[in-house]
């Protein structure tokens, strides 16, 4: 249901019938709270996350939200939803799906960087849609990456994991590599050779301060995919390589137009950048409010 409402929010982008003003971002220090509306059709959604790198060292997720769901008609809010577990999912989704468009079906290896919440969470939307035999994990927490693997071998127990003890011997091993961090600087440095022919993703870098691949990698990818253009700003991973070659904004493409016509090419290098948005959290929750009302689940609360 997750990954299929995420189709549904890339239907939507191209229909154009929606409103989605770009997301207030404010810092302090390390700290971020993200605000995040969107409007389109029956629901309005709003989303209000912090983001707390630091938190995982006292034992608390590094992500915190609320998702309030409202009619597009009142403005009454009909649900309130766990902002947190709602970007988990959803962002497993948006990651998994790029999996699904933009990687060979046998492909064999893949490689996740990050073994918080939302590196648990692609990998599980990884596995969802691509048969791997290997998966190597990477964290510079050796015991959250062997945790990490523990939960997905309950699920998943067909796999073989290993856990790397660089980043870089990761990659060099993955036909895909997936990076779910906070990290404010490039994970590793490889050879060009590491790096060409294959697929990566990046779903940490939310700020311009903020880079989990080496510019390498945007360098010699042969497309670069955004989940929204704002990443272009957003994004320390777009956003540095293009300061330094504004020409490569050439080979930018939206994550949406794989739905008209895809454009897949054996053995070329790819690049998916996603910062999230609005509209992902507005068809997520709405499916999810109309399935509690389906099922009768959920608590009502009067205010």
């Amino acid at each position: 249901m997750i990954q299929a409402s995420i189709e549904k929010a890339y239907n939507i982008m191209l229909s154009k019938d929606y409103h989605m003003p770009d997301r207030v971002h404010v810092s302090d220090g390390r700290n971020s709270l993200l605000l995040m509306p969107c409007f389109s059709g029956q629901y309005f959604s709003t989303k209000l996350v912090s983001v707390f790198p630091e938190a995982v060292k006292h034992g608390q997720p590094a992500v915190n939200g609320v998702m309030v769901l409202s009619d597009n008609i009142s403005g009454k809010p009909l649900a309130i939803m766990d902002g947190a577990a709602l970007t988990a999912q959803r962002t497993g989704a948006v990651g998994g799906l790029a999996v699904k468009f933009l990687t060979p079906e046998k492909i064999k290896t893949a490689g996740v960087l990050g073994a918080g919440v939302q590196g648990f969470s692609q990998a599980r939307y990884l596995l969802f849609n691509r048969k791997i035999e290997t998966l190597y994990l990477y964290d510079v927490n050796l015991e959250m990456a062997g945790q990490m693997m523990e939960k997905l071998k309950q699920e998943f127990f067909t796999v073989d994991y290993v856990i790397t003890k660089t980043a870089a011997e990761l990659v060099e091993k993955s036909r895909l590599i997936i990076a779910a961090t906070t990290s404010h600087t490039p994970l590793f440095n490889v050879d060009s050779e590491d790096i060409r022919g294959k697929t990566f993703i990046s779903i940490g870098s939310y700020r311009p301060d903020m880079q989990e691949f080496p510019d390498k990698v945007i360098e010699l990818a042969d497309t670069v995919f955004v989940d929204t253009l704002f990443a272009m700003e957003e994004s320390g991973d777009i956003a540095a390589p293009l300061k330094k070659q504004p020409a490569m904004r050439e080979k930018i493409k939206e994550f949406s137009s794989l739905f008209e016509k895809s454009t897949y090419v054996e053995k070329s290098t790819i690049f998916f950048k996603s910062v999230g948005m609005g509209l992902f959290d507005l068809a997520v929750s709405s499916a999810v409010y109309n399935l509690a009302l389906d099922k009768k689940i959920g608590q009502i609360l009067d205010f």
